[in-house]
């Protein structure tokens, strides 16, 4: 089986850099000096116990005429979604299945859109990863990654992945819950990923300080508040501690949206906090820290 990561960044590298690494064919599409250094000295993928040295096919746009894939993990930010499914559209079979590995709410939405046959798969992982510099990704903490189907109809295609994922020494189930662990990861990361950059740390001290712990929890409730009034029969009881033992796992880790400000790139706020202040305000749900902390993130965005 032939599968492409569309989006090589941290985590999409880590992928793609454990899949080679395990003996299957995979290739990856990301920005050029990134793409530049894995075509030189392979994909490094800093372990504890070992660095894992890839060399896989590596281009910086997609090419259908070397891209003939069987699946695509697609872990581009959210933002780039309405490029990368017209590209897939344009240039894929209705048999072959999308996994999107990334974070936010409604990513599958355009790409049901512009993709109405095939299986689209959402994947949620706690995985993390950081990519220290090009053609090198640490992977910072093990986690697990669950996907469940969105739309479309599920294929042979999709036990392959999951099979391959697992080979590559990830933990991965399928699931019928996507939704209720796509809004704990959203909880998660519109908790942690904005508290860590605006205070420019690792994602175990942001709770170091009583203060901005009680901006955390103030971002949760509001984000709860959300997720009950939409999924009312859903338990989101664990959701605090599910957040807590993220943060612990990953204490060493700059959150993504950190580091795509280091970068000088655009974060994906509006696709977490921004989302559940957007939906709060249809439904009537008063999120002020929410929009005060999108607000912040969005001014360190443009003031770098």
């Amino acid at each position: 089986m032939n599968l492409s990561v569309f989006g090589a960044g941290s985590i999409g590298s880590l992928f793609a850099g454990r899949i080679a690494y395990s003996g299957f064919k995979v290739g990856v599409i990301g920005r050029k000096p990134h793409v530049t250094k894995i075509i030189e000295k392979g994909l490094t993928v800093i372990e504890e116990e070992a660095d894992l040295v890839s060399f896989l096919p590596a281009e910086t746009k997609f090419n259908p005429k070397t891209k003939l894939s069987d699946a695509f993990l697609v872990t581009t930010k959210a933002y780039d979604n309405e490029i990368v499914a017209t590209t897939l559209a344009n240039n894929v079979s209705k048999e072959t299945p999308v996994f999107l590995i990334q974070n936010g709410m409604g990513n599958e939405q355009i790409f049901e859109e512009k993709l109405p046959d095939n299986p689209i798969y959402r994947a949620i992982t706690t995985e993390a990863a950081e990519l220290i510099h090009p053609g090198t990704v640490k992977h910072v903490a093990f986690g697990k990654t669950s996907f469940g189907l969105t739309s479309g109809k599920g294929n042979g295609f999709s036990n392959q992945v999951k099979n391959i994922l697992s080979k590559s020494g990830f933990f991965v189930k399928s699931t019928q819950e996507i939704q209720l662990k796509m809004w704990y990861k959203l909880l998660a990361n519109a908790s942690i990923c904005p508290l860590g950059t605006i205070l420019h740390t690792r994602n175990g001290n942001i709770l170091d300080r009583p203060s901005t712990e009680r901006i955390f929890d103030a971002i949760l409730d509001e984000g709860l508040a959300l997720a009950r009034y939409l999924l009312p029969e859903e338990d989101f009881s664990a959701s605090r501690e599910f957040i807590l033992a993220i943060i612990e796992k990953t204490r060493n880790n700059k959150c993504s949206m950190l580091q795509d400000i280091e970068r000088g790139r655009r974060t994906e706020i509006d696709f977490m906090n921004g989302f559940i202040v957007r939906e709060s305000r249809r439904y009537g749900l008063k999120t002020p820290v929410n929009s005060a902390i999108t607000e912040l993130v969005r001014y360190i965005e443009s003031h770098p």
